[in-house]
């Protein structure tokens, strides 16, 4: 069903209003939108668990988390772009999601401002006519936060800086977007050095032969298009991650890159 730009699809975890080359792309002909990355969220989040989203984009994975987390639990779904978050915000009142907060805002660190603004341009985070607010992820007054994912294109670093209050005090487990090489000596070092946890590769591939729509076409073939994911564990918690591979330290790269 086509509204303006957009289009309207029964999907694997919800009706979703979608647009674009990948994300749009993959809902459309797949019904999802990179199940590698929503096999993590199933993993740590449960009925109950409070999570953070950063760059919630429409909502592509905030729906899947909202799912897994259940009427107890919460996730707050952060989008700096206007026009995304408006998406963001029909596709929560679509599935009527009432357990997701959509804030607007653009994430720094504790100086409020913005290092890098990432390969995409000044206005793809913030669009040219509203300027959302600048904050940081310690303005958010939580009672517990058991999980935060970040992906934003570039300024990574600068959130989990203005988060580190958070971070320290919750411990939460960290799913943060790793893709600038020359970002990502500092990234690491902060996550694993200056905030205590292991760090470990978590290549994931956007399109899943097995999705919800049942079609094997990659439609980026021969190219399998990857989202470079680190996740990150509390040094101090157990916990089993299965077959990923760590961060050796804070100057390793990706793997075969």
């Amino acid at each position: 069903m086509q509204f303006g730009t957009l289009k309207l699809d029964a999907c694997k975890y919800g009706w979703m209003l979608h647009s674009g080359k990948y994300i749009g792309k993959c809902l459309e002909m797949y019904g999802q939108y990179s199940e590698a990355e929503v096999h993590i969220l199933r993993s740590f989040l449960g009925e109950g668990s409070i999570a953070i989203d950063v760059g919630a984009n429409i909502g592509d994975l905030t729906v899947p988390m909202s799912r897994f987390v259940g009427d107890s639990g919460r996730v707050v779904a952060i989008e700096s772009h206007p026009e995304t978050f408006k998406v963001l915000c029909a596709n929560l009142a679509l599935n009527g999601l009432e357990n997701v907060l959509p804030v607007n805002a653009f994430l720094t660190s504790s100086t409020g401002t913005v290092e890098k603004m990432g390969a995409w341009g000044p206005s793809a985070y913030v669009g040219d006519t509203w300027k959302p607010r600048q904050m940081t992820l310690d303005a958010f007054d939580m009672p517990r936060c058991d999980f935060i994912k970040i992906d934003v294109d570039g300024p990574e670093l600068s959130i989990i800086e203005g988060g580190a209050m958070l971070i320290e005090k919750h411990r939460p487990i960290l799913y943060v977007e790793n893709e600038d090489r020359e970002l990502s000596p500092r990234l690491l070092d902060l996550i694993m050095n200056g905030l205590g946890y292991r760090a470990y590769w978590h290549p994931a591939p956007i399109f899943d032969p097995a999705n919800f729509f049942g079609n094997t076409v990659n439609h980026w073939a021969p190219d399998n298009i990857v989202s470079l994911m680190i996740l990150a564990i509390p040094k101090e918690r157990p916990q089993a991650v299965g077959e990923l591979h760590p961060v050796d330290s804070a100057d390793a790269w990706w793997p075969g890159l």
